[in-house]
């Protein structure tokens, strides 16, 4: 039992508790993606959600591959 925290294992907010192994690392940030956390499996690796939501529309769209259409008049 965990001095501390009186748990065992210990609790998540005890200082004695392990850092969390991460499922993913990110291959923007390097940060490491935990389980329950939102990702984007990309082409070029996993990307956190975080990362994601730095992103401007434009950068998001080449990740994915897409681009934005230009409106053309038909005469």
């Amino acid at each position: 039992m965990c001095a501390m925290c009186g748990s065992y294992p210990c609790v998540s907010r005890c200082p004695n508790a392990p850092e969390p192994i991460p499922v993913y690392k990110c291959c923007k940030c390097g940060s490491g993606i935990l389980d329950g956390e939102n990702y984007y499996d990309s082409i070029d690796g996993y990307i956190c959600r975080e990362c994601i939501e730095d992103m401007t529309i434009t950068e998001f769209m080449k990740l994915i591959g897409e681009t934005f259409s230009i409106a053309e008049r038909e005469e």
